[in-house]
């Protein structure tokens, strides 16, 4: 009877605790950040630079406009947003061309004499592109030019990160194979959500990405509540159902599950999904569907990120009383123990 009473007072706690960063998220940052009358991170140049998407373009479901986006949106792993956003929005219209433009990298590649473009797989595979302080260059065609080596001059991050772009363009791409896998999806998967999971599990192929990033590029388009108007995909495939775990989202779910629940990627995902069909999100804001967990797990990403709050101007760490009601636990500016709730147990920047 004991053990029944603490189940169900932990139940309560995790439901009060959901409502109150829902409540928060929909009365500060949705539909005034984010959301409806705004123009999403990846679309904005004064953000983002050269990077941003063009909104006409995303909207049409241009095939380069979205290779732009995916590239764009994988560059967040392993760093906070805004020394990413600073670091697209420092590059040059020239330098990222050869990032972000497919027929540049098709050229190139066309161009190139390394025959571990001949396929994604080789490519992946044996593509040895390294970087040793500021000096690149690969094992299978030392010194020869590539404009790998070049991305990853550009990106300044590890050595393989250079090779995202192309392996991107070879996975999804090249010759128009964006458009044919959409469709197949589509003919193969009647459910919308169920292909939307399909599809993340294509694009986590591509080098450097998994779960998370190919979850943020296929929420992005097919999510309305986050952009609307900007969705492409949506109806067709349905992006509600979608969890995008991050470190920040990953603390607040182990704070939330209690010690000794499975840390899993797929773990935390599932158990946002269960929580939220207990929720229904119209209580929140009548323009967005009752269900959806994408939404759910936006509130916790948004509430548990201290330099996104700070940057966007939502630091409430000084404003005293209005801590009443808050999520104490969860809250970045509030505990200073919630940056080492999880310690070892991070995700790693490429699930």
């Amino acid at each position: 009877m004991l053990e029944s009473k603490a189940s169900g007072s932990a139940r309560n706690h995790v439901a009060s605790a959901l409502r109150a960063t829902l409540d928060w998220y929909f009365s500060r940052v949705y539909g005034r950040l984010e959301g409806p009358g705004t123009l999403p991170f990846y679309c904005d140049p004064a953000r983002v630079g050269y990077f941003s998407v063009s909104p006409a373009a995303l909207a049409a479901g241009d095939p380069s406009a979205l290779f732009r986006l995916f590239v764009s949106l994988a560059m967040f792993q392993a760093r906070r947003d805004v020394v990413i956003m600073r670091q697209q929005a420092g590059m040059s219209r020239e330098q990222t061309k050869y990032l972000l433009s497919p027929s540049v990298i098709e050229r190139m590649a066309l161009r190139s004499h390394c025959d571990l473009l001949a396929s994604a797989e080789s490519f992946d595979a044996g593509c040895r592109v390294q970087k040793d302080g500021t000096f690149v260059d690969c094992s299978y065609r030392p010194g020869a030019p590539c404009h790998v080596k070049d991305a990853t001059v550009l990106l300044n991050r590890m050595g393989d990160m250079g090779k995202l772009p192309t392996s991107a363009w070879l996975h999804a791409w090249q010759g128009g194979r964006l458009k044919r896998l959409l469709k197949q999806v589509v003919a193969d998967e009647r459910d919308p959500q169920a292909r939307a999971a399909q599809l993340v599990e294509h694009f986590a192929q591509v080098y450097r990405v998994g779960v998370k990033l190919a979850t943020m590029f296929v929420s992005a388009l097919s999510t309305p509540a986050l952009a609307p108007g900007l969705t492409p995909w949506f109806p067709a495939v349905d992006g509600n159902a979608l969890v995008v775990v991050d470190t920040n989202v990953a603390r607040a779910l182990d704070s939330l599950r209690g010690r000794g629940a499975s840390a899993t990627y797929e773990a935390r995902a599932d158990w946002i999904r269960e929580q939220a069909r207990t929720l229904d999100l119209r209580k929140f804001a009548s323009n967005v569907p009752s269900y959806s967990p994408r939404l759910v797990q936006q509130a916790l990403y948004s509430f548990c990120s201290k330099s996104n709050r700070q940057a966007n101007g939502i630091d409430c760490s000084t404003d005293g009383p209005a801590c009443s009601g808050c999520v104490l636990e969860l809250c970045p500016f509030h505990n200073a123990e919630v940056g080492s709730i999880i310690g070892s147990r991070s995700i790693r920047a490429d699930e």
